[in-house]
């Protein structure tokens, strides 16, 4: 596959390049999501080995590929709301999930993962740039690209060191966390990121044969069908119905509670002057109604949270992305 695809991206266009990447991401989705089911529910792969397969993603792939995004982005003054947004909105949200969902009664490791499920959102190809791409072409795909630049960090500096200490805690109640257990090799992110941000800043420009080879789509075709297939080995479709009471408000963060928070954010900066231009706003309203994010079911295979919990809560909040939402969106932005 990644030889494949680095020989039809040589060939082709910009626009055409993103269609490519659209297509065959949703591609690496299904054939994914649907291999780990029948992996798992025909030929009896232990669904266990989720957890190692997620484990490698973050070893592998994760780390290099938040450097080599982050070392290569370009931020200009215009767009700088848009990651910072993007960030802001993601820490009121899980804040305001671990309000919500700290009356619904589950076990702690439950209560986490439904947490992640509705701070964390599907900003990539297979959620927000999908469809930033297909309502605003070019100019929206890059808008979206540039919304995560802060997440991501943030999401890895933050969200990572709470789960471990949860984990430590687990064992040991009165176990503390220490700077030394950041050599965790699950945390490669970390030390990733701020260099790629030195790089970034002190004008480092990334090697040339990332981009002529399509490194970085060649890592997250690998990454993201590794991750999928190990959703897909938590897929049991009668175990679905056991979490049914759980989507409804699941559902009302992603797709309620999350856009309204955002319109006040825009709002809030018009008031304070900080005008953003309608692209701006409508592609923050779009990556604001998407689905949980796959960073959301790793982490919770990776660091022993209820990892059936989050495929089932990605595969529901996919399918009513993709559903409802999308058409949604359409009428509404077109």
């Amino acid at each position: 596959m990644p030889s494949i695809a680095y020989n039809i991206l040589a060939d082709l266009s910009a626009q055409d390049t993103a269609y490519f990447r659209l297509a065959s991401m949703f591609a690496v989705l299904v054939v994914g999501v649907v291999s780990g089911y029948l992996a798992s529910n025909r030929f009896g792969l232990p669904e266990r080995i989720a957890k190692e397969i997620m484990t490698v993603v973050l070893v592998s792939f994760n780390w290099l590929i938040a450097l080599l995004v982050i070392w290569r982005m370009h931020l200009s003054r215009q767009l700088i709301w848009l990651p910072i947004v993007g960030v802001v909105l993601m820490l009121a949200i899980t804040v305001l999930s671990a309000a919500i969902f700290y009356f619904i009664k589950l076990d702690r490791r439950s209560q986490l993962t439904l947490i992640l499920a509705g701070g964390l959102s599907n900003l990539g190809y297979t959620g927000g740039a999908f469809v930033c791409y297909a309502l605003f072409g070019a100019t929206g795909l890059a808008m979206a690209n540039i919304y995560p630049v802060f997440w991501l960090p943030v999401a890895y500096f933050i969200f990572f060191p709470l789960l471990k200490i949860r984990e430590i805690r687990a064992n040991d109640r009165n176990a503390k966390f220490k700077l030394t257990q950041i050599l965790d090799l699950r945390f490669l992110a970390l030390p990733a990121i701020i260099i790629a941000i030195v790089l970034n800043l002190t004008g480092v420009k990334s090697p040339g044969f990332v981009e002529k080879f399509h490194i970085i789509d060649i890592f997250v075709y690998i990454a993201s069908g590794l991750s999928f297939f190990a959703i897909g080995l938590r897929v049991n479709l009668s175990r679905l119905k056991n979490y049914v009471s759980l989507y409804f408000p699941l559902a009302a963060v992603k797709f309620i509670l999350t856009p309204a928070v955002a319109l006040l954010i825009i709002w809030l900066l018009a008031l304070t002057g900080r005008n953003l231009t309608g692209l701006v706003q409508k592609v923050i309203i779009v990556l604001s109604v998407t689905p949980s994010a796959v960073l959301m079911v790793t982490m919770s295979n990776v660091f022993n949270l209820d990892g059936p919990l989050a495929s089932a809560l990605w595969v529901a909040t996919m399918a009513i992305f993709a559903v409802i939402v999308v058409p949604v969106l359409f009428f509404v932005l077109v």
